[in-house]
């Protein structure tokens, strides 16, 4: 059955908004403590948290890999409030966690219904496509969070790469994000000034990162 571009928007949005009902119920506590994040709460909040079994947290990388694989979702919403409530390193390895599953799941789905014509026409498609070294264009088109995963999957179905060189990319190239959203959450909540101060200079460091391997990317013959 082929849906319109409404009908799938109304989709999307309704698995959204279910996520978010499902969210609030699950972590109600800790969502009225982010109003008053004062140290009191800092640690009423870890206490609460420990409360949490396996199966709230599965919850938080399920929700984070759903909303990976739609584009324009509040995926990183969910993954900054990750790193509010479990801290930047568990909080790393959830987010991380969730946006491997989420793209892995958007591959697996190109490459059984193709890619679209539109996408193809898109100029980011275009560069990541025209790489010299593949997994370097895609670790780039991952890292970048302005290009959606879902182009950067396509973009690696068209360059027909290795299932262990998706693999790789997908993990680099999510892996700073990741840590980035955990980190800055945590940093938010606790009002840490040196965690404000890692999250800016990590963020700076990920755009030389960029810059730099755009530059390398464009000087080298094709």
């Amino acid at each position: 059955m082929h849906l319109t571009k409404i009908q799938r928007t109304i989709i999307k949005l309704g698995v959204v908004v279910v996520l978010a009902i499902i969210l609030i119920r699950a972590y109600q506590p800790e969502l009225a403590l982010l109003t008053h994040p004062s140290p009191a709460h800092q640690r009423e909040l870890v206490t609460l948290v420990h409360q949490h079994g396996l199966g709230d947290t599965l919850l938080l990388v399920a929700t984070i890999a759903i909303l990976c694989s739609i584009p324009f979702a509040p995926n990183s919403v969910v993954c900054i409030f990750t790193g509010v409530c479990f801290g930047p390193f568990i909080g790393f390895l959830i987010n991380w966690c969730g946006n491997i599953i989420g793209n892995g799941f958007v591959a697996i789905m190109i490459k059984r219904s193709g890619i679209s014509d539109q996408i193809r026409r898109k100029p980011a498609f275009d560069y990541l496509t025209r790489q010299r070294f593949p997994v370097v264009g895609l670790i780039i088109g991952f890292i970048v969070p302005v290009i959606p995963n879902l182009l950067v999957n396509c973009a690696a179905s068209g360059l027909a790469v290795a299932k262990h060189q998706y693999l790789l990319a997908v993990s680099l190239g999510t892996l700073p994000i990741a840590f980035l959203y955990a980190l800055g959450g945590n940093a938010l909540f606790t009002m840490s000034f040196k965690k404000v101060i890692a999250v800016v200079v990590l963020f700076v460091l990920l755009c030389l990162f960029y810059w730099g391997l755009k530059r390398l990317q464009d000087k080298l013959p094709n």
